[in-house]
């Protein structure tokens, strides 16, 4: 039936708007001897704290100066995209306390955000005339979707000639993922173009645009669609026990482990479709999308508390791999954790009740240590990373250039990602009227 929904809300949306339609895995291990999870009192890294509230901020420019250099693929414009928002936009964020989606001036005059219309326009030049993504994906459905997002901001916030050349290339990606990529037969779309195949990158990439478009057009189907994403890639994909996700699954190729920064992708996409639900101006459409969000959160909350069971005490970083004991798999790595982290402080920031469910001091243990000993201030790379390109690489990239080959770009983003999330988190607690709350002490707010 929602397969039948996908060709009924495509055709809709066509007619309307005249679209044209057309590794080998060792085995769940139990929790590290080094896990943190159960150790609710932070750690105490004295070597990696500093006393400067938000000291990070100059070091993130750092940071995204190197992003901005190295990320050469659809998937990294995309968190790229995504730190913009969050970093120089909030306003046109999913997160946005000031504006509900679809967009209006009601909430003020709608600005183009320029700085993130020059970082798109050259991109989607790059785009082969007549082809429906907004972008190659080499072979990814999912991939292209990921600039989605800004591409319906951009169509939202220009002139009448612009909003058009924006809002088409939209209409063409929608009409790309509904109508042009494999779909099972309970609805969930592939992440590869030619085959069914089911990776955990995907939930970042293309549900997040669905669910904005579903947002941004009041279209309750679409925001359905975009939450089935989410639930029938959990069921796929999720480890039973341990509730971490595999990568790969299905197709020509897989990778049944459980790797950390498949993990993050999927937490983090997850909180994106949260907090557009949670934005949308029809109330009837809130009402609706309640019950998601009471699942979205809980499934966050499932790949926080699996991941962070396998912190490392020593570098307070998650290995590459979780749950495995391989030497070559299993390194500890920046990308993964930090993605999650970010995922798990937006959770807190949004739905306070399961804070206290989260393992936050592990996390802040974890956010503290990137920022002040695995990020280099004067260079703005970051590492150990995982090599994207190569997941199962023996060694992580060591960041020794800020460059390509030694640092990773959405390690680079998702380190960006992290502190625009704990900043999120922060503000949440409402500090001066909260002042006994263990995370506003002077020492949690550092950095």
């Amino acid at each position: 039936m929602l397969k039948l929904a996908l060709v009924q809300v495509s055709m809709l949306i066509s007619s309307a708007l005249s679209v044209p339609s057309s590794s080998e895995y060792s085995g769940i291990q139990p929790r590290s001897a080094n896990s943190v999870l159960s150790e609710r009192a932070a750690p105490n890294p004295p070597q990696v704290h500093t006393g400067t509230v938000y000291s990070f901020e100059k070091t993130a420019t750092l940071v995204y100066e190197v992003l901005n250099r190295v990320a050469n693929h659809s998937w990294e414009w995309g968190a790229q995209a995504e730190v913009i928002f969050e970093r120089n936009y909030p306003e046109y964020s999913v997160y946005s306390n000031t504006r509900q989606l679809p967009l209006s001036s009601q909430d003020g005059p709608l600005k183009p955000p320029s700085g993130l219309i020059k970082f798109i326009e050259p991109i989607i030049a790059k785009r082969v005339p007549g082809t429906k993504p907004i972008v190659d994906g080499d072979g990814a459905s999912g991939d292209p979707a990921s600039l989605g997002v800004a591409v319906l901001v951009s169509a939202a916030t220009s002139n009448k000639e612009r909003s058009e050349y924006f809002q088409k290339l939209a209409d063409d990606q929608l009409d790309w993922l509904l109508n042009h990529v494999p779909i099972n037969e309970n609805g969930a779309i592939s992440q590869r173009d030619k085959e069914l195949q089911y990776w955990s990158d995907y939930v970042y990439m293309a549900p997040p645009f669905l669910a904005y478009y579903g947002a941004a057009t009041c279209n309750a189907t679409l925001l359905e669609i975009a939450y089935n994403q989410a639930k029938q890639y959990r069921t796929i994909l999720q480890d039973g026990k341990i509730k971490v996700w595999e990568h790969i699954v299905s197709g020509s190729f897989e990778d049944r482990a459980f790797w950390s920064t498949g993990n993050g992708w999927a937490a983090a996409g997850m909180m994106r479709l949260y907090g557009t639900f949670m934005n949308l101006r029809e109330p009837k459409l809130r009402e609706l999308t309640s019950p998601w969000r009471e699942d979205l959160a809980n499934w966050v909350a499932e790949i926080v508390k699996g991941a962070y069971a396998y912190q490392y005490k020593d570098s307070y970083l998650l290995p590459n791999y979780l749950a495995n004991t391989n030497a070559s798999h299993n390194y500890a790595e920046c990308s993964g954790t930090a993605l999650i982290a970010a995922a798990a402080y937006r959770l807190a920031s949004l739905r306070p009740s399961l804070a206290a469910d989260l393992p936050l001091d592990a996390i802040n243990a974890a956010r503290v240590a990137i920022f002040t000993k695995y990020t280099n201030s004067k260079t703005g790379a970051v590492a150990p990373v995982v090599d994207p390109l190569n997941w199962n690489a023996d060694k992580a990239f060591n960041g020794t250039k800020p460059d390509v080959g030694f640092v990773s770009p959405e390690g680079q983003a998702f380190t960006i990602l992290l502190f625009e999330a704990w900043k999120a988190y922060v503000a949440s607690l409402d500090c001066k009227a909260n002042p006994s709350h263990p995370h506003c002490s002077t020492g949690y707010q550092r950095l």
